[in-house]
């Protein structure tokens, strides 16, 4: 909810400064830095609660009433500010003072069981309240109260961080409160229950966190297996019951009921659940806790406040990257030093991600996906096409958005988290493509799921059936539809059969590539044929005939997609790189110096092309568009090109042009994927093939703004990686006004460039 509001950047500023002052320490100044830091907490709190009469101190409470408009001085307001000045000034004096204890493993023990009784107070106390119709009288109540709590925490972790001994400490309790803020901004808008699922939340943080340290000191194989299920059980339980119920239940246990016996009124009736925000990530990084302590590849943590703090880091908590224990754990245990320059940076990956969410996939989502997948039969087949690979850069480019804004927040803060997608769709075939798409995720379905089956350790046969089982489940993860599992069917089928060519082609034989490609040919030929002679065909109906058909075709013309791609990709990566590359001699101008200044001329040119582009949409013709995004793409390019002195012609061109072909083909069965993804059912993805199939080709919704949005999504994403560097470089370097005068701008133009109605992401 606060990651998707325009409160998220005021919130992480005032993180962002809360925990630099957390670092400064030092008797200098004391009292006016906690001051400051109290202030800095409220104004986190107010995000969340949105009511100045929600703080109970004085330091936020007298400023934000005052910012507010308020008038009135209630005695009753006044006295609750000398409650919250007592209790924070305790807090204050017992983080100071009981630092060293709290840090101790003592002090950690006692913490734990403290997170024990209060979660199972708080969850007693809901479910009574529940139970006797009271929930909403409980919860005003509890709110009414939460910034005590929040000061009793904060104030430790603002006492502690005045002394050097216990800084640390003090800065991942300030990180603790802003994550467990961050994710109650999303429950403290749900329902009912809902509203408590932090403390849930908790709950399997404290059961992993005893796991952890049980698995470590135990010695008998079958009692750690026997901890680790217990991890796996709790950890998949609850995601598999705000999951998966109904998925079970309406889409497999009703329509077997109704099979076996139509007339025995076996239905089991939909639960309304609403499925808790990022409890698929936080759970993957959970048990990637477990299982490592259990495979004795990280020691277990004797922190419970460091632990819960990795598993609650606000800036990934919603939607990834999945940040596994050994990534995360270490640096909250010797934290990372805050440094500018990484903080810039930082910066500079924040703007990018906005850039990617609000101007291209926002735009393409309300320009033409949203209206193509709900009503295919109103499109002709070029618009639904281009409404598919519409929906293919809108993904990417949402979801690679949040993974930038995440990735540069935890820069800001001096962390650094994994990265989640390097231009996917530059990828030549699919196994290239799942190296690039959602790393933190392919790489944890690798080591955690596909090598647990076993890997490629039994044989060819294994190998693949394994390969097709981690995409079905991989599929079923991203969400609890059929369709999902169609999508990891076609993703695993498409990895198998790579990997197989791959296999068969390791020996150096140069004939077997073509053995291969004459093979997968020929069963493609007769797929093509039996489907064009109804062969396939199976049920009475016509959509079962229809789906029947589909599969044989993807069956049998799989193989040769992947093979071709597999085979064309395969070339580039293995040629040598040339000993004395050629570059065209009207670009070899040279400074005195010695060094080159054609590749740095032409990306001002480039730099000067993006403004004039952007100048264009608000005072040119729309005729200026695509030709100043073409030329700000080509002298990205070129200058990358000039500055490794790349060789234009002959080998290489041939090398690109090769692997060029294969991209285009593996896009275009990703995009086949990615409508089982986006459809709403199996009917509607059978709506956009038969649209597909109709070979129209009016293109009357296809309007400027679709076409520009995808043509700057595709030159943002093949944009050359040097003049990215170049750019984050040149934004690194200036001096804070001119970033100040940079961000500005940016802002302004994602202000013009934004939408009244915001995309989730």
């Amino acid at each position: 909810m606060l990651f998707s509001s325009p409160d998220y950047p005021l919130f992480l500023i005032a993180v962002f400064f809360l925990y630099a002052l957390a670092r400064w320490g030092g008797p200098r100044m004391a009292w006016a830095r906690i001051a400051v830091m109290i202030l800095l907490g409220d104004v986190i709190v107010m995000l969340v609660a949105k009511d100045p009469d929600a703080l109970w101190d004085p330091v936020g409470g007298v400023l934000l009433r005052l910012a507010a408009g308020y008038q009135d001085w209630p005695l009753e307001t006044i006295l609750r500010w000398g409650v919250g000045t007592a209790v924070l000034g305790g807090a204050l004096v017992l983080g100071r003072r009981g630092g060293p204890w709290i840090a101790s493993q003592r002090g950690q023990d006692a913490i734990a069981r403290g997170f024990v009784a209060v979660i199972a107070i708080v969850g007693a106390g809901v479910a009574i309240a529940w139970d006797r119709g009271a929930l909403d009288e409980a919860t005003t109540i509890a709110v009414q109260h939460a910034h005590l709590v929040v000061l009793v925490i904060l104030g430790v972790g603002v006492g502690a961080s005045t002394a050097e001994d216990t800084r640390p400490l003090g800065r991942v309790v300030i990180l603790f409160v802003a994550s467990s803020l961050f994710y109650h901004a999303w429950a403290a808008a749900m329902p009912g229950p809902y509203r408590y699922l932090l403390f849930l939340l908790l709950g399997t943080i404290v059961l992993d966190y005893y796991l952890g340290i049980w698995i470590e000191r135990t010695e008998d194989p079958w009692r750690r297996k026997a901890l680790v299920v217990v991890s796996l059980c709790s950890n998949l339980g609850i995601l598999v019951f705000f999951k998966y119920t109904n998925f079970f239940t309406q889409d497999i246990i009703n329509p077997v009921a109704d099979y076996v016996a139509p007339d025995a009124g076996l239905h089991i009736r939909p639960l309304h659940l609403i499925l808790p925000a990022g409890i698929s990530f936080h759970t993957f990084q959970s048990l990637s806790y477990t299982i490592d302590v259990y495979r004795r590849e990280l020691k277990a943590t004797q922190s419970v406040v460091k632990f819960a703090t990795f598993v609650l880091f606000f800036p990934q908590l919603v939607a990834g990257p999945i940040v596994r224990a050994q990534d995360l754990l270490p640096q909250l245990e010797t934290l990372p030093p805050m440094e500018l320059e990484r903080a810039k940076q930082g910066l500079f990956r924040i703007c990018t991600g906005l850039f990617k969410k609000v101007a291209i996939a926002d735009t393409l989502a309300l320009a033409i996906v949203e209206r193509v997948f709900e009503a295919p039969e109103r499109f002709s087949a070029l618009e639904v096409a281009v409404g598919v690979w519409a929906y293919a850069l809108q993904i990417f480019c949402d979801f690679s958005a949040y993974s930038d804004i995440a990735i540069g927040s935890a820069q800001v803060l001096g962390f650094t988290l994994p990265e989640n997608f390097r231009t996917p769709y530059r990828s030549a075939n699919l196994q290239e493509f799942w190296r690039r798409w959602h790393i933190s995720l392919s790489t944890w379905l690798r080591d955690y799921l596909y090598i647990t089956l076993g890997g490629s350790k039994h044989g060819a046969a294994r190998t693949y059936v394994n390969l097709i089982a981690t995409m079905l489940l991989g599929g079923l993860w991203h969400g609890a539809s059929f369709a999902f599992v169609v999508w990891g069917a076609l993703h695993g089928f498409g990895l198998a059969i790579t990997r197989f060519f791959q296999r068969a082609t390791a020996g150096g034989d140069s004939t077997q590539p073509w053995r291969m490609l004459g093979a997968c040919a020929a069963v493609a030929a007769i797929g093509i044929l039996g489907v064009s002679q109804g062969v396939g065909a199976i049920g009475d109906s016509e959509r079962t005939q229809v789906w029947g058909q589909l599969v044989l075709a993807w069956l049998t013309v799989t193989p040769l997609w992947a093979v071709v791609t597999a085979w064309l990709g395969a070339d580039e990566r293995s040629a040598p790189e040339p000993e004395h590359p050629v570059v065209p001699f009207f670009l070899v101008w040279r400074s005195p110096d010695r060094t080159v200044v054609v590749p740095e001329l032409l990306r001002i040119g480039m730099c000067l092309s993006a403004v004039a582009f952007i100048a264009s949409l608000h005072y040119g013709d729309q005729s200026l568009w695509i030709p100043l995004i073409a030329l700000t793409w080509a002298l990205g390019i070129v200058a990358d090109m000039v500055e490794r002195g790349e060789e234009l012609l002959g080998r290489r061109l041939y090398l690109i042009t090769r692997r060029s072909i294969a991209v285009t083909f593996t896009f275009q069965y990703v995009c086949l994927a990615w409508i089982f993804f986006r459809a709403t059912d199996f009917d509607n993805a059978l709506a956009i093939l038969r649209r597909l199939a109709s070979f129209e080709f009016d293109h009357a919704n296809v309007v400027p703004l679709v076409t520009v949005t995808m043509v700057v999504g595709f030159a943002t994403h093949f944009f050359a990686e040097g003049s990215y560097r170049w750019l984050r470089e040149r934004f690194v370097a200036l001096p804070p006004p001119a970033q100040g005068f940079v961000l500005a701008c940016i802002a302004l133009v994602l202000r013009e460039l934004g939408h009244a109605k915001m995309v989730p992401f």
